[in-house]
């Protein structure tokens, strides 16, 4: 249930992979998953009790609430009920897993993880939270090691045994799920003390979150832009090519870097770090994220027409938009810069109003819009005015949904060389495609 969310797709596409029957069903509608289709995944839209006849297990996502009348239906026929976290634990733990958490930066680390892997000898069965373009999919069939996403929300991380524990960054997030952020810091705690005296936690340096669990954990090693830390990365450029150099344990490892950004920088060090710490061969890691374009919804830049680049980013945080916005500013030095934000739960809106505001501030141009509530129900006094209300001199505006694609909207944006990015764990993804959509329509269609 839920088949067409990130970390459903790669759960279907393993267990189909594994020789099982599998069939899913989302509320939006069957999802265009062809890597499913390919794989004899029956897709269904809408949610029916009789989704469950003749089935042994329904997994489902934390979205689908416990009283849904299709769980209800698969209780009533003694049909066994679990969720995504448990289930992903039950298809990986067993195997050599590295489990890939963090506020930030899992989703990418977790696939340049798996992309070293593979160029470093290793045959890796890999889970990431959104689509890898090298597989064409979400998720990669292997064997041993297992380089799976581990996600902190609603303590799903806590049903893997991993191996060798990676905490990429610490910051107050999911708040909704947790009972303070101290409550987060013992969950990301207890995940890393599960590799203690296996492959050990690898962590983030430059991150205080990170370095605090694992300062609790105890058998840790380090990564990151500081010279003390066991795994050292260093930017390189040369002839306007971006590089990666890490300095490790194991040997010196260095490959063009075309992700922009100084995040990604730190999740080529981890992925990199990781890849060796799994057994990887250092010396055929040299280049292996040369052809890495990112995961989508990662700053992936859907047209670029006219003067004007549509991007599509998962911002949901903060740091996140604030990273992202950084981003784009280094690889679009001379466009002006719009964003379209659209916040993800009434709670992180009510809990960062203000640091959203300061982040969207580094646009030229940016837009707010309603909130995505997601599982939520409405909270009484919180909406996207928080936002737009709290930035220091103004600055930012409200807008709705159609406002941000139709075809006014694209022509107002070619005033002038434009990279607008949409951003948001909702359905903004959906704007943002449309808003290709127009921008190829107003310039004479094409890719």
């Amino acid at each position: 249930m839920g088949v067409g969310g990130a970390g459903m797709r790669g759960l279907a596409h393993l267990l189909a992979d594994g020789g099982y029957r599998v069939s899913g069903c989302d509320r939006s509608g069957p999802p265009d998953a062809p890597e499913l289709v390919d794989r004899g995944v029956e897709l269904m839209g809408g949610h029916d009790p009789a989704h469950v006849r003749g089935t042994d297990l329904v997994v489902h996502t934390a979205a689908v609430p416990d009283d849904h009348a299709e769980l209800r239906a698969a209780r009533d026929a003694g049909v066994t009920v679990m969720g995504r976290a448990r289930a992903t634990g039950a298809v990986v733990n067993g195997r050599r897993l590295a489990g890939i958490t963090g506020t930030h930066g899992k989703t990418t680390t977790t696939a340049m993880a798996a992309l070293a892997c593979e160029a470093g000898g290793l045959d890796p069965t890999a889970l990431v939270g959104g689509r890898v373009p090298a597989w064409d999919a979400y998720a990669r069939t292997g064997g041993d090691p297992a380089v799976v996403e581990a996600d902190e929300y609603d303590r799903s991380f806590l049903e893997l045994d991993p191996d060798l524990a990676v905490v990429t960054s610490l910051e107050p997030e999911h708040l909704e799920s947790y009972g303070d952020v101290s409550d987060l810091e013992d969950a990301f705690t207890e995940f890393a003390a599960r590799a203690s005296g296996r492959d050990g936690v690898l962590y983030c340096a430059d991150d205080e979150g990170a370095a605090r669990v694992a300062g609790a954990s105890g058998d840790a090693v380090s990564y990151g832009t500081d010279p003390t830390a066991s795994y050292h990365v260093e930017e390189r450029r040369r002839g306007g090519v971006r590089r990666c150099a890490l300095f490790a344990p194991e040997g010196r490892v260095e490959t063009v870097l075309p992700a922009p950004g100084e995040h990604n920088l730190l999740n080529a060090a981890a992925a990199l770090a990781t890849a060796l710490r799994l057994g990887a061969e250092p010396e055929r890691l040299n280049g292996s994220l040369e052809d890495f374009t990112g995961v989508d919804r990662r700053l992936q830049l859907l047209a670029d027409r006219g003067g004007v680049a549509v991007v599509d980013d998962y911002a949901h945080h903060p740091t996140e938009v604030r990273a992202a916005l950084s981003s784009l500013r280094d690889r679009y030095p001379d466009r002006r810069l719009v964003a379209v934000f659209q916040p993800h739960l009434f709670s992180r809106t009510r809990d960062f109003a203000g640091e959203f505001a300061g982040a969207l501030t580094g646009a030229d141009r940016a837009v707010v819009l309603p909130v995505y509530p997601a599982r939520e129900d409405p909270i009484p006094g919180v909406d996207s005015g928080l936002i737009t209300a709290s930035a220091d001199g103004g600055g930012l505006e409200l807008g709705e949904p159609e406002d941000v694609t139709d075809g006014s909207w694209i022509d107002d944006l070619t005033g002038a060389a434009t990279v607008v990015v949409y951003m948001g764990a909702g359905d903004v993804t959906e704007l943002a495609h449309a808003a290709a959509r127009s921008l190829r329509a107003r310039t004479g269609g094409g890719p």
